[in-house]
C-alpha cells in the first residue's frame, strides 16, 4: 500500500489526474472548441514531465512544480486575451493533506478529510472569491470518479464539481470546479488524502459554455512524457527504500533553485487553503492590529465592533464597526 500512496496519489496531483477533464463533466457541451480557438502545444520547461494544448494567442503560465522527490504538483493556468476568461488545469498550491488528531492540529497541510464535491465547493470559494463579487453556489454534487477508481477499503476516491455565479464590473459571471479526492486510511488520525484531478474556469456568462468546452479539450489533451514517468517511478522506488541518500540532496537543490517559481504560481492563489479547507480566514482589524479567524464567508467585507462580534455585509452594519482586512498567510 505504502508504494501505491506514494506513486500514485501524491504524484499524480493534477498531472495524470487532470485529463479527467476530457470526459469529467455532467452538464455535456455541445460547443466545438476547434470552431472556438485555435491551438498550440506547450511542454513542462522544468523536467519536460508533459504536454498540453492551450488556446492560442492567450496568456499561459504553469508547469511541473516539484516540492519533494514523490510531491510534484502540475498547473496549467490560461487567460483569454481580453482577461475575462480564465481556466485551470490542476493546481501546485494545493498540497496532499494529512487527517488532524489529538497531536495533530489542524493548519498547513492537515486538514479533515473533503469529498470531491465538498472539495470542488471550497476550492471555487477560494479561487473565484477574489475575482468577482457576490459569489453564489447555485450547484454542488457527488458524482462518480471519471478516471481514477472509486476503489474501496483503506484507498477510496469521490469525484464531485461545484457551479457558481458572481459578478465582475457589473457583468454576470459564471464558474466551475470538478475535483477528485482519494483517501487513504480508514477516514480518521493517521490517514492521509489528496487532491487527485482538478480543473476550473470563470467566464462571462454569456461565454461559459464555450469556456467549459476548452478546459475539457485542453485536460484532455494533457499527455505525460514516458521517460520523465520512468524517472519518477525510480524515484518513487528510492523514496519508499530509503537507500539513495542523494535523492534527498537533489530534490533540496532543485527546491532551492525553484523557490521563485513556487512563490509566483503561489501567487495565483490569493487565498490560503488550509484556512478555506478548515472553514475559516485570518483577517485583522486595522485600527487595532487584532486578528480574527473569521468564519469563512460568500465574499462580501466582513466587520468588527468594540465587542468583538464578527459580521458580513456589503455594507457597514453601523457606528462602531471597523471593516477587517484579509491576512495573506
Amino acid at each position: 500500500m505504502k508504494k501505491y500512496v506514494l506513486g500514485a496519489l501524491l504524484l499524480m496531483l493534477g498531472a495524470l489526474g487532470a485529463t479527467v477533464l476530457a470526459d469529467s463533466t455532467s452538464r455535456e457541451t455541445s460547443v466545438s472548441p476547434s470552431k472556438l480557438e485555435s491551438w498550440v502545444t506547450v511542454r513542462d520547461a522544468r523536467e519536460q514531465a508533459f504536454s498540453i494544448a492551450v488556446p492560442k494567442n492567450w496568456k499561459t503560465y504553469g508547469g511541473l512544480f516539484r516540492f519533494s522527490s514523490v510531491d510534484a504538483r502540475l498547473v496549467v493556468d490560461m487567460t483569454s486575451p481580453d482577461g475575462n476568461t480564465n481556466i485551470r488545469v490542476g493546481d501546485s498550491t494545493v498540497p496532499p493533506y494529512a487527517v488532524p488528531g489529538p497531536f495533530l492540529r489542524p493548519g498547513p497541510r492537515v486538514a479533515a478529510y473533503a469529498s470531491g464535491s465538498v472539495f470542488a465547493t471550497k476550492y471555487g470559494q477560494a479561487r473565484f472569491g477574489s475575482m468577482c463579487q457576490r459569489l453564489q453556489v447555485t450547484q454542488s454534487q457527488a458524482i462518480a470518479p471519471r478516471y481514477h477508481p472509486p476503489g474501496g477499503g483503506l484507498i477510496r476516491t469521490t469525484g464531485g464539481e461545484a457551479y457558481f455565479t458572481c459578478a465582475k464590473n457589473g457583468a454576470a459571471m459564471a464558474a466551475y470546479v470538478y475535483a477528485e479526492t482519494t483517501l487513504v486510511g480508514p477516514g480518521g488520525p493517521g490517514s492521509n488524502w489528496t487532491v487527485a484531478a482538478l480543473g476550473s474556469m470563470i467566464a462571462p456568462a454569456e461565454q461559459a459554455e464555450a469556456a467549459l468546452a476548452i478546459l475539457q479539450h485542453s485536460g484532455g489533451s494533457l499527455a505525460i512524457n514516458p521517460a520523465w514517468m520512468q524517472m519518477q517511478t525510480q524515484l518513487n522506488d528510492q523514496a519508499i527504500r530509503q537507500i539513495n541518500a542523494s535523492t534527498q540532496a537533489t530534490i533540496a537543490a532543485t527546491n532551492a533553485a525553484d523557490a521563485h517559481q513556487r512563490a509566483m504560481i503561489s501567487g495565483l492563489q490569493n487565498d490560503s487553503f488550509n484556512d478555506v479547507i478548515n472553514g475559516v480566514s485570518l483577517k485583522v482589524d486595522p485600527s487595532t492590529g487584532q486578528r480574527y479567524e473569521a468564519p469563512l464567508g460568500t465574499g462580501s467585507p466582513q466587520w468588527v465592533n468594540g465587542n468583538n462580534v464578527v459580521v458580513e455585509s456589503a455594507m457597514s452594519p453601523g457606528p462602531g464597526f471597523t471593516q477587517l482586512q484579509t491576512v495573506v498567510r
